[in-house]
């Protein structure tokens, strides 16, 4: 029981020092006119890609959802946990993306 509380203490940890360093970022000068245009085609070319990348594995996913649910050893908890793991670690994508993209401009 122990090693679950220090799990989540160190997983709260880390969302916080991701929120802190993200805020840093976002608070630095952008640059010049042009490196702003340059990141902003960076941004959105990184977006497409994200889009149609999460877009084919949220198709699988589906699958991967419903056979996980239909199996009875499994269940469907598992199957939303599943669902679960899977918009979060979309969503870290996401959001590192979008700090990278700002970080390098």
């Amino acid at each position: 029981m122990i090693g679950l509380w220090f799990a989540i203490a160190c997983a709260l940890f880390a969302i916080v020092y991701g929120i802190l360093q993200s805020r840093w970022i976002v608070s630095l000068p952008a640059g010049s006119e042009r490196m702003r245009e340059i990141s902003d085609a960076v941004r959105e070319g990184a977006v497409a890609y994200l889009k149609r990348q999460y877009t084919t594995i949220a198709i699988v996913g589906l699958v991967l959802f419903l056979v996980i649910g239909f199996i009875p050893q499994l269940g469907w908890a598992t199957a939303w946990g599943f669902v679960m793991g899977a918009v979060l670690s979309g969503s870290s994508g996401i959001i590192g993306m979008n700090i990278s993209v700002r970080a390098n401009g």
